[in-house]
Protein backbone atom coordinates (compact mmCIF):
# COMPACT_ATOMS: atom_id res chain seq x y z
CA UNK A 1 0.00 0.00 0.00
CA UNK A 2 1.24 3.49 -1.26
CA UNK A 3 1.35 6.68 1.12
CA UNK A 4 1.56 10.19 0.74
CA UNK A 5 3.21 11.67 2.96
CA UNK A 6 3.45 15.51 2.65
CA UNK A 7 0.81 18.21 3.38
CA UNK A 8 1.81 20.61 0.33
CA UNK A 9 4.16 21.26 -2.43
CA UNK A 10 6.33 24.37 -2.85
CA UNK A 11 8.82 24.80 -5.73
CA UNK A 12 8.95 21.16 -5.94
CA UNK A 13 9.40 20.54 -2.63
CA UNK A 14 6.91 18.39 -0.35
CA UNK A 15 6.52 19.52 3.42
CA UNK A 16 5.30 18.40 6.51
CA UNK A 17 3.18 21.05 8.57
CA UNK A 18 4.81 20.64 12.15
CA UNK A 19 2.96 22.96 14.04
CA UNK A 20 -0.03 25.65 13.11
CA UNK A 21 0.75 27.52 15.66
CA UNK A 22 4.31 28.00 15.85
CA UNK A 23 3.97 27.93 11.60
CA UNK A 24 6.59 24.95 11.23
CA UNK A 25 7.35 22.83 8.77
CA UNK A 26 9.87 20.00 7.36
CA UNK A 27 10.73 19.11 4.34
CA UNK A 28 9.75 15.48 3.34
CA UNK A 29 9.36 12.48 0.39
CA UNK A 30 6.00 12.61 -1.43
CA UNK A 31 5.41 8.67 -1.37
CA UNK A 32 6.22 5.55 0.54
CA UNK A 33 5.54 2.26 -0.77
CA UNK A 34 4.42 0.81 2.33
CA UNK A 35 7.84 -1.35 2.19
CA UNK A 36 10.54 0.62 2.73
CA UNK A 37 11.55 2.57 0.07
CA UNK A 38 10.28 6.23 0.05
CA UNK A 39 10.16 9.01 -2.83
CA UNK A 40 11.30 12.39 -4.26
CA UNK A 41 11.89 13.58 -7.63
CA UNK A 42 14.49 16.58 -6.17
CA UNK A 43 16.98 17.44 -8.95
CA UNK A 44 19.63 19.39 -9.27
CA UNK A 45 21.65 22.26 -6.52
CA UNK A 46 18.36 22.58 -4.60
CA UNK A 47 18.65 26.07 -1.78
CA UNK A 48 16.11 24.84 1.12
CA UNK A 49 14.46 27.89 1.89
CA UNK A 50 14.00 28.98 5.35
CA UNK A 51 10.83 30.55 5.17
CA UNK A 52 7.51 29.92 2.81
CA UNK A 53 4.08 30.91 1.96
CA UNK A 54 1.28 28.52 2.01
CA UNK A 55 -2.80 29.23 1.89
CA UNK A 56 -1.56 32.68 2.46
CA UNK A 57 0.44 31.61 5.76
CA UNK A 58 3.68 32.22 6.27
CA UNK A 59 5.40 29.03 7.28
CA UNK A 60 9.19 28.09 8.62
CA UNK A 61 11.41 25.35 7.76
CA UNK A 62 12.65 23.83 10.93
CA UNK A 63 13.40 20.31 10.04
CA UNK A 64 14.78 18.20 7.19
CA UNK A 65 12.95 14.91 7.65
CA UNK A 66 13.51 11.67 8.02
CA UNK A 67 13.60 10.09 4.29
CA UNK A 68 13.08 13.33 2.85
CA UNK A 69 15.42 12.54 -0.02
CA UNK A 70 16.14 8.84 0.23
CA UNK A 71 17.52 7.51 -3.34
CA UNK A 72 17.24 11.04 -4.63
CA UNK A 73 20.06 10.29 -7.36
CA UNK A 74 19.55 13.24 -9.69
CA UNK A 75 20.04 15.86 -6.58
CA UNK A 76 23.76 17.35 -6.74
CA UNK A 77 24.02 20.17 -4.07
CA UNK A 78 22.00 20.90 -1.20
CA UNK A 79 22.55 24.34 0.69
CA UNK A 80 20.03 23.61 4.34
CA UNK A 81 19.48 27.34 5.46
CA UNK A 82 19.82 28.89 9.40
CA UNK A 83 16.39 27.94 9.97
CA UNK A 84 16.66 24.24 10.03
CA UNK A 85 17.80 22.81 13.62
CA UNK A 86 17.58 18.78 12.52
CA UNK A 87 18.11 16.25 10.12
CA UNK A 88 16.19 13.14 10.28
CA UNK A 89 17.85 9.70 10.05
CA UNK A 90 18.52 8.62 6.46
CA UNK A 91 17.73 11.83 5.03
CA UNK A 92 19.61 11.79 2.15
CA UNK A 93 20.84 8.41 1.83
CA UNK A 94 21.31 6.97 -1.24
CA UNK A 95 21.82 10.39 -2.96
CA UNK A 96 24.03 8.86 -5.38
CA UNK A 97 24.79 12.29 -7.40
CA UNK A 98 25.32 14.60 -4.75
CA UNK A 99 28.25 16.11 -4.49
CA UNK A 100 27.99 18.79 -1.57
CA UNK A 101 25.91 19.49 1.29
CA UNK A 102 26.09 23.09 3.29
CA UNK A 103 24.11 22.98 6.85
CA UNK A 104 23.11 26.59 8.30
CA UNK A 105 24.57 27.65 11.82
CA UNK A 106 21.46 26.07 13.75
CA UNK A 107 21.44 22.65 13.24
CA UNK A 108 21.74 20.85 16.46
CA UNK A 109 21.10 16.99 15.43
CA UNK A 110 22.12 14.74 12.43
CA UNK A 111 20.36 11.12 12.20
CA UNK A 112 21.96 8.27 11.60
CA UNK A 113 23.02 7.65 8.27
CA UNK A 114 21.83 10.74 7.26
CA UNK A 115 24.44 10.89 4.18
CA UNK A 116 25.22 6.98 4.16
CA UNK A 117 25.59 5.38 0.53
CA UNK A 118 26.06 9.00 -1.22
CA UNK A 119 28.61 7.71 -3.48
CA UNK A 120 29.33 11.09 -5.58
CA UNK A 121 29.75 13.19 -1.76
CA UNK A 122 32.82 15.22 -1.70
CA UNK A 123 32.71 17.45 1.06
CA UNK A 124 30.39 18.09 3.98
CA UNK A 125 30.68 22.52 4.59
CA UNK A 126 29.23 23.64 8.23
CA UNK A 127 29.01 27.27 9.30
CA UNK A 128 31.47 28.38 11.16
CA UNK A 129 28.98 29.40 13.85
CA UNK A 130 27.10 26.60 14.23
CA UNK A 131 27.48 25.44 18.04
CA UNK A 132 27.26 21.66 17.34
CA UNK A 133 29.08 20.85 14.65
CA UNK A 134 31.83 21.35 12.11
CA UNK A 135 33.74 20.31 9.10
CA UNK A 136 37.62 19.68 8.57
CA UNK A 137 38.74 18.94 4.81
CA UNK A 138 34.80 18.23 3.97
CA UNK A 139 34.66 15.64 6.78
CA UNK A 140 32.13 16.31 9.37
CA UNK A 141 32.60 16.47 12.89
CA UNK A 142 31.12 17.45 15.97
CA UNK A 143 31.78 21.07 17.15
CA UNK A 144 35.08 20.52 18.89
CA UNK A 145 35.96 17.76 16.78
CA UNK A 146 35.91 15.13 19.71
CA UNK A 147 34.03 13.27 17.45
CA UNK A 148 34.35 11.88 13.84
CA UNK A 149 30.51 11.82 12.51
CA UNK A 150 30.41 11.30 8.95
CA UNK A 151 33.34 10.53 6.03
CA UNK A 152 31.93 11.90 2.42
CA UNK A 153 32.85 8.38 0.42
CA UNK A 154 35.02 9.39 -2.26
CA UNK A 155 38.18 10.32 0.33
CA UNK A 156 40.52 7.82 -0.48
CA UNK A 157 43.36 8.73 2.48
CA UNK A 158 42.50 10.32 6.03
CA UNK A 159 44.64 11.31 9.06
CA UNK A 160 42.05 11.79 11.61
CA UNK A 161 42.86 14.88 14.08
CA UNK A 162 44.46 14.37 17.59
CA UNK A 163 41.21 15.99 19.46
CA UNK A 164 38.93 12.84 18.00
CA UNK A 165 37.79 10.35 21.35
CA UNK A 166 35.34 8.40 19.13
CA UNK A 167 34.69 7.48 15.52
CA UNK A 168 31.06 7.36 15.05
CA UNK A 169 28.06 5.14 13.46
CA UNK A 170 28.69 4.48 10.15
CA UNK A 171 31.50 6.95 9.83
CA UNK A 172 33.02 5.68 7.07
CA UNK A 173 30.52 3.15 6.27
CA UNK A 174 30.62 2.10 2.44
CA UNK A 175 33.61 4.14 1.61
CA UNK A 176 35.16 1.32 -0.79
CA UNK A 177 38.01 3.35 -1.98
CA UNK A 178 39.62 4.09 1.44
CA UNK A 179 42.96 3.16 1.23
CA UNK A 180 44.78 4.13 4.30
CA UNK A 181 43.17 5.67 7.79
CA UNK A 182 45.37 7.26 11.11
CA UNK A 183 43.63 6.98 14.06
CA UNK A 184 45.32 9.04 16.80
CA UNK A 185 46.05 7.65 20.40
CA UNK A 186 43.14 10.10 21.37
CA UNK A 187 40.88 7.76 20.22
CA UNK A 188 39.04 5.79 22.84
CA UNK A 189 35.90 4.38 20.94
CA UNK A 190 34.99 2.88 17.75
CA UNK A 191 31.55 2.88 17.14
CA UNK A 192 29.41 0.00 15.17
CA UNK A 193 30.08 0.23 11.94
CA UNK A 194 32.59 2.50 11.80
CA UNK A 195 34.59 0.60 8.78
CA UNK A 196 31.95 -1.36 7.94
CA UNK A 197 32.26 -2.09 3.67
CA UNK A 198 35.82 -0.06 3.29
CA UNK A 199 36.54 -3.08 0.69
CA UNK A 200 39.80 -0.93 -0.19
CA UNK A 201 41.39 -0.89 3.40
CA UNK A 202 44.21 -3.15 3.17
CA UNK A 203 45.58 -2.47 6.85
CA UNK A 204 44.67 -0.88 10.35
CA UNK A 205 46.63 0.46 13.55
CA UNK A 206 44.36 0.57 16.06
CA UNK A 207 45.91 2.20 19.05
CA UNK A 208 46.28 0.84 23.07
CA UNK A 209 43.74 3.96 23.63
CA UNK A 210 40.76 2.17 22.11
CA UNK A 211 38.83 0.56 24.28
CA UNK A 212 36.21 -0.64 22.84
CA UNK A 213 35.17 -1.97 19.17
CA UNK A 214 31.51 -1.48 17.88
CA UNK A 215 29.32 -3.88 16.42
CA UNK A 216 29.93 -4.31 12.57
CA UNK A 217 32.56 -1.93 12.80
CA UNK A 218 35.16 -3.42 10.24
CA UNK A 219 32.28 -6.16 8.43
CA UNK A 220 32.96 -6.25 4.91
CA UNK A 221 36.54 -4.87 4.73
CA UNK A 222 37.44 -7.14 2.50
CA UNK A 223 40.77 -6.23 1.07
CA UNK A 224 41.97 -5.88 5.09
CA UNK A 225 45.48 -7.79 5.42
CA UNK A 226 46.33 -7.01 8.72
CA UNK A 227 44.79 -5.27 11.77
CA UNK A 228 46.57 -4.74 15.17
CA UNK A 229 44.27 -4.50 18.18
CA UNK A 230 45.80 -2.33 20.84
CA UNK A 231 45.90 -4.11 24.43
CA UNK A 232 43.29 -1.48 25.88
CA UNK A 233 40.63 -2.66 23.86
CA UNK A 234 38.11 -4.70 26.38
CA UNK A 235 35.06 -4.90 23.86
CA UNK A 236 34.96 -6.50 20.92
CA UNK A 237 31.22 -5.62 19.00
CA UNK A 238 28.96 -8.47 17.57
CA UNK A 239 30.45 -9.17 14.10
CA UNK A 240 33.06 -6.96 14.08
CA UNK A 241 35.27 -8.43 11.44
CA UNK A 242 33.02 -10.55 9.72
CA UNK A 243 33.79 -10.71 5.88
CA UNK A 244 37.10 -9.79 6.43
CA UNK A 245 37.99 -12.40 3.83
CA UNK A 246 41.99 -11.17 3.45
CA UNK A 247 42.81 -11.31 7.14
CA UNK A 248 45.35 -13.90 7.73
CA UNK A 249 46.22 -13.59 11.04
CA UNK A 250 44.77 -11.74 14.26
CA UNK A 251 45.48 -11.19 17.75
CA UNK A 252 43.13 -10.88 20.42
CA UNK A 253 44.66 -9.25 23.17
CA UNK A 254 45.32 -10.12 26.53
CA UNK A 255 42.40 -7.00 27.81
CA UNK A 256 39.71 -8.43 25.68
CA UNK A 257 37.63 -10.87 28.28
CA UNK A 258 35.00 -12.41 25.52
CA UNK A 259 34.86 -13.14 22.31
CA UNK A 260 31.44 -12.39 21.30
CA UNK A 261 28.91 -14.22 18.50
CA UNK A 262 30.01 -14.14 14.95
CA UNK A 263 33.15 -11.82 15.68
CA UNK A 264 35.18 -13.09 13.02
CA UNK A 265 33.18 -15.03 10.82
CA UNK A 266 33.55 -15.75 7.42
CA UNK A 267 36.95 -14.48 7.67
CA UNK A 268 37.82 -17.24 5.29
CA UNK A 269 41.69 -16.54 4.70
CA UNK A 270 42.55 -16.46 8.45
CA UNK A 271 45.04 -18.91 9.35
CA UNK A 272 45.88 -18.37 12.84
CA UNK A 273 44.35 -16.73 15.53
CA UNK A 274 46.04 -15.75 19.08
CA UNK A 275 43.75 -15.62 21.99
CA UNK A 276 44.64 -14.12 25.31
CA UNK A 277 44.89 -15.11 28.36
CA UNK A 278 42.18 -13.00 29.89
CA UNK A 279 39.76 -14.42 27.35
CA UNK A 280 36.92 -16.11 29.44
CA UNK A 281 34.30 -17.10 26.95
CA UNK A 282 34.20 -17.75 23.19
CA UNK A 283 30.25 -16.83 21.60
CA UNK A 284 28.31 -18.78 18.90
CA UNK A 285 29.92 -18.45 15.15
CA UNK A 286 32.64 -16.65 16.60
CA UNK A 287 35.01 -18.04 14.09
CA UNK A 288 32.43 -19.70 11.47
CA UNK A 289 33.44 -19.87 8.46
CA UNK A 290 37.29 -19.92 8.54
CA UNK A 291 37.95 -22.70 6.73
CA UNK A 292 41.70 -22.14 6.13
CA UNK A 293 41.98 -21.30 9.82
CA UNK A 294 45.58 -23.92 11.01
CA UNK A 295 46.73 -22.93 13.94
CA UNK A 296 45.24 -21.44 17.18
CA UNK A 297 47.13 -20.38 20.01
CA UNK A 298 45.16 -20.03 23.29
CA UNK A 299 46.94 -18.60 25.85
CA UNK A 300 45.00 -18.73 29.23
CA UNK A 301 46.13 -21.56 31.08
CA UNK A 302 42.33 -21.55 32.03
CA UNK A 303 40.05 -23.08 28.83
CA UNK A 304 38.02 -20.09 27.58
CA UNK A 305 34.35 -21.31 27.93
CA UNK A 306 31.62 -21.57 25.07
CA UNK A 307 28.27 -20.58 26.39
CA UNK A 308 26.09 -23.83 26.35
CA UNK A 309 23.65 -22.64 24.48
CA UNK A 310 25.66 -21.38 21.57
CA UNK A 311 27.90 -24.15 20.66
CA UNK A 312 28.75 -23.89 17.42
CA UNK A 313 32.19 -22.05 17.58
CA UNK A 314 34.09 -24.30 15.28
CA UNK A 315 33.50 -26.00 12.15
CA UNK A 316 34.14 -30.00 11.69
CA UNK A 317 36.83 -29.18 9.84
CA UNK A 318 38.63 -26.68 11.69
CA UNK A 319 38.34 -29.06 14.75
CA UNK A 320 40.52 -32.38 12.76
CA UNK A 321 42.70 -29.72 10.62
CA UNK A 322 43.57 -27.09 13.02
CA UNK A 323 46.49 -27.29 15.57
CA UNK A 324 45.81 -26.18 19.36
CA UNK A 325 48.29 -24.74 21.28
CA UNK A 326 47.83 -23.93 24.73
CA UNK A 327 50.15 -23.53 27.73
CA UNK A 328 52.84 -26.14 29.00
CA UNK A 329 50.74 -28.07 31.65
CA UNK A 330 47.43 -27.02 30.47
CA UNK A 331 46.73 -29.74 27.76
CA UNK A 332 44.68 -31.96 30.33
CA UNK A 333 42.54 -28.95 31.22
CA UNK A 334 42.10 -27.64 27.41
CA UNK A 335 40.79 -31.97 27.37
CA UNK A 336 38.51 -31.74 29.84
CA UNK A 337 35.93 -29.16 28.78
CA UNK A 338 34.43 -27.79 25.33
CA UNK A 339 35.05 -26.84 22.43
CA UNK A 340 38.86 -27.71 23.18
CA UNK A 341 38.59 -31.17 23.81
CA UNK A 342 37.43 -31.59 20.42
CA UNK A 343 40.35 -30.71 18.69
CA UNK A 344 42.07 -33.61 17.00
CA UNK A 345 45.74 -32.12 17.81
CA UNK A 346 46.86 -29.79 20.67
CA UNK A 347 49.81 -29.35 21.65
CA UNK A 348 51.66 -27.63 24.39
CA UNK A 349 53.85 -24.56 24.03
CA UNK A 350 55.69 -21.65 26.14
CA UNK A 351 54.25 -18.39 25.96
CA UNK A 352 56.02 -17.23 28.81
CA UNK A 353 57.90 -14.19 29.41
CA UNK A 354 56.92 -12.46 26.64
CA UNK A 355 55.26 -8.83 26.61
CA UNK A 356 52.19 -8.32 24.92
CA UNK A 357 53.64 -4.90 23.09
CA UNK A 358 56.94 -3.58 22.52
CA UNK A 359 56.28 0.31 23.56
CA UNK A 360 53.18 2.79 23.52
CA UNK A 361 54.17 4.02 20.05
CA UNK A 362 55.56 1.12 18.23
CA UNK A 363 53.27 -0.78 15.88
CA UNK A 364 53.79 -4.44 14.84
CA UNK A 365 52.49 -6.14 12.22
CA UNK A 366 52.43 -9.26 9.79
CA UNK A 367 51.40 -8.32 5.82
CA UNK A 368 52.06 -11.02 3.26
CA UNK A 369 54.03 -13.23 5.90
CA UNK A 370 56.51 -9.97 6.31
CA UNK A 371 57.34 -8.25 9.41
CA UNK A 372 56.16 -4.50 9.77
CA UNK A 373 57.76 -2.34 12.15
CA UNK A 374 56.05 1.27 12.58
CA UNK A 375 57.06 4.10 14.48
CA UNK A 376 60.51 2.62 15.56
CA UNK A 377 63.68 5.09 15.54
CA UNK A 378 65.84 3.94 13.01
CA UNK A 379 68.93 3.69 15.34
CA UNK A 380 66.87 0.85 16.87
CA UNK A 381 68.36 -2.55 16.89
CA UNK A 382 65.54 -5.00 15.53
CA UNK A 383 66.18 -8.45 16.71
CA UNK A 384 64.33 -12.36 15.21
CA UNK A 385 64.46 -15.90 16.59
CA UNK A 386 62.86 -18.92 15.94
CA UNK A 387 61.20 -20.61 19.21
CA UNK A 388 64.38 -22.71 19.34
CA UNK A 389 66.32 -19.34 20.08
CA UNK A 390 67.94 -18.98 16.56
CA UNK A 391 68.51 -15.49 15.14
CA UNK A 392 66.73 -15.17 11.95
CA UNK A 393 67.53 -11.59 11.46
CA UNK A 394 69.26 -8.71 13.32
CA UNK A 395 69.09 -5.46 11.96
CA UNK A 396 67.55 -1.65 11.57
CA UNK A 397 65.22 -1.84 9.23
CA UNK A 398 61.80 -1.51 9.38
CA UNK A 399 60.36 -4.41 7.01
CA UNK A 400 61.74 -8.06 7.92
CA UNK A 401 60.49 -10.79 5.03
CA UNK A 402 61.67 -14.02 3.64
CA UNK A 403 61.05 -15.59 6.59
CA UNK A 404 59.35 -19.21 6.68
CA UNK A 405 55.80 -19.84 8.33
CA UNK A 406 55.92 -20.44 11.90
CA UNK A 407 56.15 -18.05 14.99
CA UNK A 408 59.12 -15.49 16.16
CA UNK A 409 60.53 -13.32 18.80
CA UNK A 410 60.75 -9.99 18.16
CA UNK A 411 62.88 -7.84 20.29
CA UNK A 412 63.37 -4.14 19.76
CA UNK A 413 65.07 -2.46 22.70
CA UNK A 414 64.79 -4.22 25.77
CA UNK A 415 60.98 -5.07 25.22
CA UNK A 416 60.01 -8.51 23.05
CA UNK A 417 56.72 -10.24 21.67
CA UNK A 418 55.88 -13.41 19.76
CA UNK A 419 54.26 -13.02 16.40
CA UNK A 420 52.60 -15.17 13.98
CA UNK A 421 53.96 -15.68 10.37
Amino acid sequence: MTALAYNFKSDGLYYNILSETDRTVEVTYYRNDGYGSYYNDAYGDIEIPSKLIYDRKTYKVTSIGKYAFYKCSGLTSVTIPNSVTSIGISAFYNCSGLTSVTIGNSVTSIGNSAFSNCSGLISIIVDESNPSFSSIEGILYNNDATTLIYCPITKKTVTIPNSVTSIGYSAFSGCSGLTSVTIPNSVTSIRERAFSGCSGLTSVTIPNSVTSIGERAFSGCSGLTSVTIGNSVTSIGYYAFDGCYGLTSVTIPNSVTTIVQSAFSNCRGLTSVTIGNSVTSIGKYAFSGCSKLTSIYCQGTKPPRENPRESIVFSEAILKECTLYVPIGCQAAYEAVDPWRNFWNIEEMDFSGIDDIISDNIGISVINRAIHIDNADGNMLVEVFNLSGKSVYRGHGNIVDGLSTGIYIIKIADKSMKIKI
